[in-house]
């Protein structure tokens, strides 16, 4: 059973990507403690959903456009 979890958090620790954002959190988690790296991927995460949600109404938008 240890070998499973070893494994299991291995595979978590190799799955995730670590782009630019996801250096600034663990620096921030690791400078400022973890509330800090939290808040900090929150952040990111929200402008990801808010380009998101612009990306889709632009796109009916557009859709309508068309279609008109």
């Amino acid at each position: 059973m240890i070998f499973f979890l070893k494994g299991l958090v291995l595979g978590f620790s190799i799955a995730a990507p670590v782009g630019p954002i996801g250096v600034l959190c663990i620096r921030r988690a690791l400078q400022f403690g973890r509330l800090s790296g939290f808040f900090s991927g929150l952040g990111a995460a929200a402008a990801d959903g808010v380009y998101g949600i612009i990306a889709a109404f632009g796109l009916t938008f557009i859709s309508h456009f068309l279609i008109a």
